[in-house]
């Protein structure tokens, strides 16, 4: 998982939200300059990229594996990683569909 939010102070009790603590009401996160929907479905975690609200894009999916982590799953169904937090998985997710550029 990431640590605390930059700035933030260990009173506020701020943390990264885990896979366990997203619900069926989506979450929207903002990483590497993007924007990302995360909502409980049937068991899993969808994750979207929404920067674009007129074309979403389905990045994929994360269920429950062994202890506290979670199995991260492309749309083809491939493992791309295994992690507990919501930021990872993302991270773990627009790596695998969205590989750098080479410039």
């Amino acid at each position: 998982m990431l640590g605390l939010v930059p700035g933030a102070k260990p009173e506020q009790d701020t943390h990264a939200l885990g896979l366990g603590e997203i619900t069926s009401h989506p979450w929207v996160f903002k990483c590497m300059g993007r924007r990302y929907s995360a909502r409980r479905c049937d068991g899993a975690v969808v994750i979207q990229d929404i920067t674009d609200i007129t074309r979403p894009f389905h990045l994929g999916r994360a269920e429950p594996d062994a202890g506290s982590l979670w199995r991260v799953h492309t749309p083809r169904g491939l493992l791309a990683g295994r992690t507990g937090g919501t930021l990872n998985a993302i991270a773990v997710l627009r790596e695998a569909t969205q590989p750098p550029r080479i410039t």
